[in-house]
């Protein structure tokens, strides 16, 4: 059976008895991950349970590079989460270069969420200072103290103290572990759950109640015939495969490079992601966004590398605010370059409660035209604008400065194969079910469980990163008011 994951019909309903174990999403997915993995990341990543838009950019069969070894060469999300605040410095007055030489050093921080193998931001422009759990958090005062180490392969690298002090906020990024890791991280899903990932595998783990079981996610897959074939997860799961899938999206952006120990003794050697890699590609800085700055810098990053013509295509990632940004100075450029706009390209008619002739004004830019064969598109990448990472707000606008950033890729490789590519492990994707009284197919009523309890556990996970054939193929538009 060859299944297309282009036409897939989604949508949560109630749960009824043609909802079976042998049509189960997470059974077929069990049984066979390489087909219906896809499947999976398609629903959390171009529908509406998703906001990851490089892993749908990246992703997909004929998209990945698949691999046998573990390296190559080159809490759920929702309103229930939210950074944690730093109580103070709590590490001794003479300790001025925390984390230097990898050494510990303590995060005093006001919540018990994270857990080891959690690895930590301080949300700033500056990706090097993430920071991993070490070890569990004790009782210091009014917080807790989280034992930590800088996630980083330099034996000179430290903590600057600004981000110990009292009210800096840090926020997770995701978890990563090394090779045998039983350790499990934070999730958080209405109260703190357990999360863990590895070697850039990640891992995630949930706990589902018999009280989360009353809908259902119904898919239906097209086969090459156009038959639809019906199949269903509890709706509850959801909400771990949303933030299971956006943790991967923030490891393919912001994944660090370590050689840090786990608590088996083994070293996690997790992979770069698209930030550390672009610290060799070109990088610069504005104040004021325009159409002229556009065209000078894609210019630069062009120049000599890839001839005039139709492979000047790139596709550039920005957050909510870069996006206005850019449809204002595309505007403002086109409007001072003397060209006439017919009126009805910009209006047209609606229905009113108010007038019987009501009309609409206005369009948006979204891709922009340069010379010799420049061409850029604007993808809207929600990890950007998220205040739960990004904690440098613009003190004039009130939004975080990463929103206004411009990420450029040049997806133009070699061949048949992208310049920019998702890469797998073969066979390191899995999903387990742990059941108790009930499991994700419905109340066990006789046989065999692992526990008493009225509820079951899944662990997913996958082995995954970014490779990046041609590092000048990235660039990026920093914001950093004048």
């Amino acid at each position: 059976m060859n299944l297309s994951f282009d036409n897939l019909v989604i949508q949560k309903t109630p749960w009824h008895a043609n909802m079976t174990e042998m049509n189960h999403l997470g059974r077929a997915l069990i049984a066979k991950p390489e087909v219906f993995g896809p499947a999976m990341r398609k629903i959390f990543s171009s529908y509406r349970y998703s906001d990851n838009p490089l892993t749908s950019l990246l992703g997909g069969p004929g998209k990945e590079k698949v691999i046998t070894t573990s390296e190559w060469e080159y809490k759920l999300r929702g309103a229930s989460t939210r950074p944690l605040i730093s109580k103070g410095n709590a590490n001794a007055a003479g300790i001025t270069q925390p984390g230097i030489m990898k050494t510990e050093f303590f995060l005093w921080l006001d919540e018990n969420w994270y857990v080891p193998g959690d690895e930590l931001t301080p949300g700033v422009s500056d990706s090097r200072y993430l920071v991993r759990v070490q070890g569990t958090p004790t009782r210091k005062g009014g917080g807790w103290l989280y034992p930590v180490i800088l996630v980083t392969t330099s034996s000179t690298l430290y903590m600057p103290l600004v981000y110990l002090k009292a009210g800096k906020k840090w926020g997770k990024m995701f978890s990563q572990y090394e090779e045998g890791a039983t350790q499990s991280g934070s999730t958080q899903f209405a109260l703190p759950m357990s999360l863990a990932s590895r070697l850039s595998k990640y891992r995630k783990h949930m706990m589902i109640t018999d009280e989360a079981q009353t809908s259902v996610l119904s898919v239906k897959i097209p086969d090459s015939t156009g038959k639809m074939h019906s199949t269903w997860f509890n709706y509850a799961e959801t909400e771990f495969w949303e933030q299971y899938y956006r943790e991967l999206e923030r490891g393919y952006w912001y994944s660090r490079s370590s050689d840090v120990l786990g608590s088996t003794g083994r070293t996690i050697k997790s992979g770069p992601g698209v930030f550390e890699l672009m610290e060799y590609s070109n990088t610069q800085y504005f104040s004021n966004f325009s159409a002229k700055l556009l065209e000078d810098y894609l210019m630069s990053m062009l120049y000599s590398r890839v001839k005039p013509g139709s492979k000047r295509k790139l596709k550039v990632f920005s957050g909510e605010y870069g996006m206005m940004n850019f449809n204002n100075a595309v505007n403002n450029h086109f409007r001072s370059s003397g060209f006439v706009v017919m009126d009805s390209m910009l209006i047209e008619k609606e229905n009113s409660p108010y007038h019987s002739n009501g009309l609409s004004y206005g369009a948006q830019f979204f891709r922009y035209k340069a010379g010799n064969g420049i061409e850029v598109e604007l993808i809207h990448e929600p990890f950007f604008d998220d205040q739960e990472i990004n904690f440098e707000i613009d003190p004039i606008l009130g939004y975080p400065t990463n929103s206004m950033r411009y990420v450029f890729m040049d997806l133009t490789g070699d061949g048949m194969e992208q310049n920019i590519q998702l890469v797998r492990r073969k066979d390191q994707h899995f999903l387990n079910y742990v059941v108790g009284t009930i499991g994700p197919y419905g109340p066990i009523q006789s046989g065999f469980s692992a526990h008493a309890g009225g509820y079951y556990e899944m662990h997913a996970g996958d082995s995954t990163g970014v490779h990046i054939e041609d590092p000048t193929g990235l660039g990026q538009l920093v914001f950093r008011r004048a």
